[in-house]
């Protein structure tokens, strides 16, 4: 079977209509007198232009270095461009944040190449008029049109394109995917363990509630993601108007030599508007391992590359979560900056009845006495 192409990302389909742009404009508005710059140049009066040897040859290693800058800005201008539109969702508003990611790179060695190529110049100066000649070829337009194409080719090529193995590496040194490991793992070591049969054991706890008050239970698991990545280990404590109503049957499952464990949901109850709601909540417990590697010096991780891999942990899993009908039906994540929480304005309670009241407008499966 054929594989299909991937698709190409917002930069690359910029990067694509701008080089069709550019050729189209190069060949509709080429004459063949531009041809003469060559010429002119190399019988120019007087003139020695290469020098020795390796001068001769740094003419054409310049221009390779200079024509490699010229396409690596443009891609990080494209990039910028597409990540500018997560400015809020992604970089919290921040646009150091945007320039640092699509810019900056992990090392400084990359910018090793100026005092090479200022070496080189001075070396072509010493040593004849190499240098007049870079300098001639930049000020002619057709030259430089056909540098930036050249340049942007390259990139559409995949041709500068990291290899499996250095991909592989540059993620290990730098913790890229942290977070998209931690979504599939928290899905198969637990999400999918208990999700099903969560409504029937749901049914069975509820018999023992009281009646008498206007009740809703909501046979579902909100799934807490603070963004700081600090999960408390009682929720009571961040938020005392959530009470403990107690816990569903458990079941247990022989998982990885572990025989016989154990699987238990809480039941958070809280009243608001007269009426008791009664939920499973919980902290996503992956992310906290997270909070613990920004706080090790052995695991390297910033509290940037938190923030980072938190929002890849919230997309993987997101995704993975829709594509299954069941847990799609059966749990939510909510996501909150808990820093905000602490003034009194807004609450966890507050966070997940905002919540439940959308699953009732969106007839989730509820039950009211």
């Amino acid at each position: 079977m054929f594989r299909t192409c991937p698709k190409l990302s917002l930069s690359d389909r910029a990067m694509a209509l701008g080089t069709i742009g550019i050729l189209s404009m190069f060949s509709v508005t080429c004459k063949s007198t531009d041809n003469n710059f060559w010429k002119s140049t190399f019988t120019s009066n007087n003139v020695n232009l290469f020098g020795d040897e390796l001068s001769y040859n740094l003419i054409f290693v310049t221009l390779g270095i200079i024509d490699i800058w010229v396409g690596e800005m443009i891609k990080r201008v494209f990039v910028f461009c597409g990540e500018f539109r997560f400015i809020n969702s992604r970089y919290d508003g921040r646009i150091s944040f945007v320039v640092q990611q699509s810019f900056c790179t992990k090392s400084n060695i990359p910018f090793l190449t100026l005092p090479i190529l200022v070496a080189m110049l001075t070396y072509m100066n010493l040593h004849g008029d190499g240098m007049l000649l870079v300098w001639m070829i930049l000020q002619t337009k057709w030259n430089c049109i056909i540098i930036v194409t050249i340049s942007m080719i390259a990139h559409l090529l995949r041709l500068t394109d990291p290899t499996r193995s250095e991909m592989s590496r540059v993620m290990e040194e730098q913790k890229l995917n942290v977070g998209h490991g931690l979504a599939w793992s928290y899905y198969f070591g637990y999400l999918r363990l208990i999700i099903p049969g969560l409504q029937s054991r749901m049914d069975s706890w509820k018999k023992g509630i009281d009646t008498t008050r206007k009740s809703v239970v909501v046979p579902k698991l909100y799934i807490l993601i603070p963004k700081s990545c600090y999960c408390p280990p009682s929720i009571t404590a961040a938020d005392p108007q959530l009470k403990v109503a107690g816990v569903t049957p458990s079941f247990v499952a022989n998982r990885a030599g572990n025989q016989r464990r154990e699987y238990k949901n809480t039941v958070y109850c809280f009243e608001a508007d007269k009426t008791d709601y009664y939920c499973l909540v919980e902290y996503a417990t992956p992310i906290l391992s997270l909070y613990e590697m920004s706080n090790s010096e052995e695991a390297g991780l910033s509290s940037f590359d938190r923030l980072q891999q938190m929002r890849t942990f919230v997309a993987t899993l997101q995704e993975i979560i829709n594509s299954n009908p069941e847990t799609k039906d059966n749990c939510s994540l909510l996501v909150y900056d808990d820093k905000k929480f602490g003034d009194g304005e807004q609450s966890i309670t507050m966070l997940i009845k905002d919540r439940i009241e959308k699953d009732l407008s969106d007839k989730a499966v509820t039950k009211t006495f």
